[in-house]
């Protein structure tokens, strides 16, 4: 079976973020009962409910239980122990994420059918169809990463079919709410949120940076270049192999992540052509929470060259903006609105701009290093922002009021 998380945040090692927000989020929700006093509190019947490699499905299930909700598995095993019964109940809202995976699955880097997930699939949607809770899909790709052809068309149909039973669908990339008939919702920056606290970066970073650019050719400057990072799962659909090809010889590079042995071989040999050993490292492995933060931090430059039609958004932006100095991506059109907001957002449309924009990176980056995007960051994609923006949307899908383009319709 496919993970049923987004593929490019390298999120690993989740466990201690989990840990944190069960703290929390149960003094959260304790405060919220409180509040609400004996009101009936609607059920959120979340699925999937826990992702060990990935922290965005518990910082959503957090937003929702501090707006209000009592938020709850959605699982074929709870509905036959009983939990069928919500289903008819106008007190209950179905949550959906990456449904549209369950049907395939991985082998290398090629994606295909899975005769149990079909199965798990059409469940689920027979589970949507019987019952008279609310449904609520996320719109998180707009196909299924790496499959071509067949398995593609068939990936995109199925996802029409889902955003077609559903009551409401959320994007995360707001020029796509015309296309998908969707509301779009903030994506949860992953720094900020109660309880977690993001590795900051080295005090003396800037000053040592700057003394190192004004001590001449025969100083330190080139060891304190920018770095260079890509970040997350090593997957074809980020198109790691056309940067390596065209990647400046003399600028640093980390790309670290999981990825199949196939498609990391492909990437070493690339590096080995274009001699590119000595500026690019490979760290092709799972990740866990801490090394992931100890990359971060140290990152300057960010680099999302994701394909513009994998996916709407990428979850790396949501761990870097604010954080990191610099983020240099392909112009999908969520990075395009993106790089309105943010100045130091870099953005390129063809492959062969990319070299352009990382020399551009490596003789600019101090200057963005010195800008605090933290507020800036906050205010888009923050805790307070989501909890503001999850809880109206959420209650217009519980009342009955959300507007009528956003309601079902096969499209």
């Amino acid at each position: 079976m496919l993970d049923i998380a987004p593929d490019d945040v390298p999120g690993a090692g989740a466990e201690r973020r989990i840990a944190q927000s069960r703290t929390v989020g149960a003094s959260a929700s304790a405060a919220t009962v409180k509040a609400a006093g004996a009101a009936q509190r609607v059920r959120v019947l979340f699925s999937p409910f826990t992702n060990t490699t990935n922290p965005y499905i518990d910082i959503v299930k957090r937003v929702l239980s501090h707006v209000g909700y009592d938020v709850e598995p959605l699982s074929a095993r709870g509905l036959f122990r009983g939990g069928f019964a919500h289903l008819f109940s106008s007190k209950t809202v179905l949550v959906f994420h990456w449904l549209e995976l369950r049907p395939f699955r991985r082998k290398g880097t090629r994606t295909l059918l899975s005769p149990v997930g079909c199965l798990i699939f059409a469940f689920y949607c027979f589970v949507i169809c019987v019952g008279r809770a609310k449904v609520v899909y996320f719109v998180h790709d707009h196909a299924v990463h790496d499959t071509v052809g067949l398995m593609r068309r068939l990936s995109m149909k199925l996802m029409a079919f889902v955003r077609g039973l559903a009551d409401a669908r959320v994007v995360h990339a707001p020029t796509f709410e015309g296309k998908y008939r969707a509301r779009y919702l903030p994506h949860p920056l992953y720094w900020d949120v109660p309880g977690y606290e993001a590795t900051p970066r080295a005090s003396d970073d800037i000053g040592a940076a700057d003394t190192a650019r004004t001590s001449g050719p025969h100083g330190s400057a080139l060891d304190r270049q920018p770095l260079f990072a890509m970040l997350g799962t090593i997957r074809p659909y980020k198109d790691l192999a056309a940067v390596l090809d065209v990647w400046p010889q003399e600028c640093r590079l980390e790309i670290a992540g999981n990825g199949s042995a196939d498609y990391v071989k492909t990437l070493h040999d690339v590096m080995d052509r274009r001699a590119l050993n000595d500026a690019v490292t490979i760290d092709a492995r799972f990740l866990s929470d801490q090394e992931f933060e100890q990359r971060i931090s140290r990152t300057d430059v960010l680099v999302l060259p994701h394909v513009a039609d994998s996916m709407l958004v990428s979850g790396a932006f949501f761990e870097a903006i604010g954080r990191v100095p610099m983020l240099i991506s392909r112009a999908t059109p969520f990075m395009v609105w993106a790089a309105k907001k943010f100045d130091n957002v870099l953005l390129f449309d063809r492959i062969d701009q990319l070299p352009e924009l990382v020399r551009y990176a490596q003789r600019n980056w101090l200057d963005a290093a010195r800008q605090d995007k933290r507020a800036l960051a906050t205010d888009e994609f923050g805790w307070v922002a989501c909890c503001r923006e999850y809880r109206q949307f959420f209650d217009a899908v519980v009342s009955g009021t959300l507007a009528t383009d956003e309601r079902s319709s096969f499209n």
